[in-house]
């Protein structure tokens, strides 16, 4: 037990005394630590489970497409193709002017008059092939060649009343070729035992 110090400019006090330091008891350690210590260890386990969890999951999911009959399952190899069904190309058709010599119901002036305007339809659809079908035998030549010197797109004819008599018959027409009016004549001839033919024709520009 200590003394109090004493002197002349000294008051002794009752609470000067400190107590001693108890011995024999281990210091308190400080809870900080373990705080953190079961954290860790309560994120380690939930770790642990979530991937339990996720490895289950995927598990399953492999094993449900892997089932028979399952589309998804099935091997690439034995898979077959589905035919793919292509569009068949279809040919425009062309409708062409008849080169044929069509058949004439009846002769004289009503079988002249339906020549004539069998002609002009060639004439109009620029057709010097089918002309020349309609042409008495000499002028299959001639024909085409009035064609390209007289006629010309755009192509409008039509024919009038014919006049005179077998063997010869001429058809007035009129109209436009080559963008301007014109006129002319169609002669037609019957020679029997020949059929009704066309002899030649000319235009002229009208002004």
């Amino acid at each position: 037990m200590s003394t109090p110090p004493s002197g002349p400019n000294y008051s002794w006090q009752p609470g000067d005394y400190k107590s001693a330091p108890t011995y024999g008891q281990p210091p308190r350690k400080s809870r900080a630590g373990l705080i953190i210590v079961l954290i860790v260890l309560l994120a380690l386990v939930a770790l642990g489970a979530i991937g339990v969890l996720a490895y289950r999951l995927v598990s399953d999911s492999r094993i449900s497409d892997k089932e028979p009959g399952s589309a998804a399952s099935a091997p690439a190899g034995n898979a077959k193709p589905t035919p793919v069904t292509r569009p068949t190309a279809t040919r425009a058709t062309v409708v062409r002017p008849t080169t044929a010599r069509p058949s004439v119901p009846s002769r004289g002036a009503a079988g002249a008059t339906d020549l004539a305007r069998r002609f002009v339809i060639q004439l109009n659809a620029n057709n010097s092939k089918g002309a020349a079908a309609f042409a008495c035998k000499g002028s299959e030549q001639l024909i085409p060649l009035l064609m390209r010197t007289l006629v010309g797109p755009p192509t409008k004819l039509t024919t009038g009343t014919p006049t005179g008599q077998a063997p010869t018959f001429v058809i007035p027409l009129s109209g436009t070729s080559k963008g301007a009016a014109v006129t002319g004549v169609l002669v037609i001839n019957q020679l029997d035992p020949a059929p009704l033919c066309v002899r030649a024709f000319q235009i002229t520009t009208t002004r």
